[in-house]
């Protein structure tokens, strides 16, 4: 198999040794990456089409990671466009390196070959600092900020995502549920983000509107069925009994057959923080989203405590300990709440001390 590997590569070296030159490509047209840019902008701006995002992803896995999120000073490349700008830079932003072309190769080496790693390292400037510099006394002025910064203690993301629970006998209230994807050609049994799908509906949603995906995941024995919310997605067009939406977010596997309901907007409250109160409500944990035999930090549990009781999105539990009841053994938050029960994720605890039936005290609450 070596040998093999080691003839074929021959073979693609060969021709360019012998001309004696290295042959000539047209430069890749590529992006550096600005604040609040994202590849769906980009595949619309340079392709006049949004969805098509991935043709710019899967050109650039080396250096993009998660499709969500680039970052300012990356430089993308964009693939069928040769010889275009790359987006001038802020004032603020450090310049880049200038586009790689076949200068920057080793000698003799393939064009179609440095995507795969074959490239010589640029020379650094004298003076210059690499991007592993950090200044001591900058790192100190950024800590100092990040502690005065006001936050959400509760994200608009933790409470979309947040599974509920619902009746044993009961099915989930939804406003219809996904078809299948819009258009042809996507085979995949999976929907993701920017997908556009087809939803059934009865009473079809206005454009725009944001739909919560969701579908019913388990059963807690005698208790309620779980609800695990999959994504957001929203309307773009409307059609006879269906909506045709992009899938804005993506919690967890969304499929065909997932439920869809409007989505309750909730606004995160940055330097809005539970308050400690005396003598707070008592709960019970009724169950958990998860099918786990051990309790960690984030894994959701069910209150038989809800809005109807008083409970906010943002309050907070503690199971105290049994031989010193001032101990705190756990703490709770709430991230989703309806009449009758919350959802609360594990934000710290001792041992593996959250269990169904265990009793928590309210002790902090929202302002």
């Amino acid at each position: 198999m070596l040998r093999s590997a080691a003839a074929a590569f021959a073979v693609l070296i060969l021709p360019t040794l012998v001309s004696g030159q290295a042959p000539v490509q047209e430069p890749v047209a590529t992006h550096t990456v600005v604040k609040e840019d994202t590849l769906w902008d980009l595949a619309q701006r340079y392709y006049s089409n949004p969805f098509e995002w991935r043709v710019i992803w899967n050109a650039n896995r080396d250096v993009v990671e998660d499709p969500n999120w680039i970052y300012p000073a990356e430089v993308i490349m964009i693939p069928g466009r040769t010889g275009e700008s790359q987006t001038e830079m802020p004032a603020d932003q450090p310049t880049q390196n200038p586009t790689e072309t076949e200068q920057g190769m080793i000698e003799g080496v393939p064009v179609d070959l440095v995507p795969f790693g074959f490239r010589q390292a640029r020379p650094v400037p004298e003076g210059s600092r690499t991007v592993f510099f950090s200044d001591p006394a900058e790192a100190m002025e950024t800590r100092d900020a990040s502690f005065e910064t006001d936050y959400a203690p509760v994200s608009s993301d933790a409470v979309y995502s947040a599974p509920w629970m619902i009746g044993l006998m009961t099915g989930p209230a939804n406003a219809g549920s996904i078809a299948g994807f819009a258009g042809g050609g996507n085979r995949s049994p999976s929907i993701r983000n920017y997908d556009q799908i087809r939803i059934a509906m009865s009473s079809p949603a206005r454009i725009g509107t944001n739909l919560q995906l969701f579908r019913v995941d388990r059963t807690i024995e005698d208790i309620g069925q779980v609800v695990i919310p999959t994504g957001v997605a929203q309307v773009q067009t409307i059609g006879d009994g269906e909506v045709v939406a992009i899938v804005m977010r993506q919690y967890d596997r969304i499929l065909p057959g997932d439920f869809a309901r409007p989505l309750t907007t909730f606004e995160e409250r940055q330097g809005v923080y539970a308050a400690q109160v005396s003598g707070g409500s008592e709960a019970t944990i009724m169950g958990f989203a998860g099918s786990h035999v051990l309790t960690d930090i984030g894994h959701i549990a069910f209150l038989d405590l809800g809005r109807d009781d008083g409970v906010t999105i943002g309050d907070e539990f503690v199971l105290f300990g049994e031989a010193v009841p001032t101990a705190r053994e756990g703490t709770l938050q709430v991230i989703g709440v309806t009449g009758t029960m919350a959802s609360a994720r594990v934000l710290s605890m001792r041992d593996d001390v959250f269990r169904q039936g265990v009793v928590v005290r309210l002790a902090k609450k929202m302002r």
